[in-house]
């Protein structure tokens, strides 16, 4: 089993140290993207706190994923009728 591993991410100016299980890389790419989704939400609305801006990106992660996971059981539902 793999030590959890400890990232340092920068998201929204701020440092973060992250501990997690999973390959650096993948955990930094995590805190990339998440960076990005909060810069763009942050431009576009520039009088939300940060705290606003985290709970809105955290609503639209949620969202996406809730889409993928009616998608994926769409899909298998078809999987299962073939």
């Amino acid at each position: 089993m793999k030590d959890s591993s400890r990232v340092s991410a920068l998201i929204m100016g701020q440092e973060y140290i992250i501990r997690g299980d999973a390959p650096d890389e993948y955990i930094e790419d995590l805190a990339r993207d998440l960076d990005s989704r909060m810069q763009k939400l942050s431009e576009s609305n520039p009088r939300l706190s940060l705290h606003q801006t985290a709970v809105l990106s955290a609503l639209n992660l949620a969202d996406e994923l809730a889409s993928c996971r009616r998608r994926c059981a769409d899909l298998l539902r078809m999987l299962e009728q073939v």
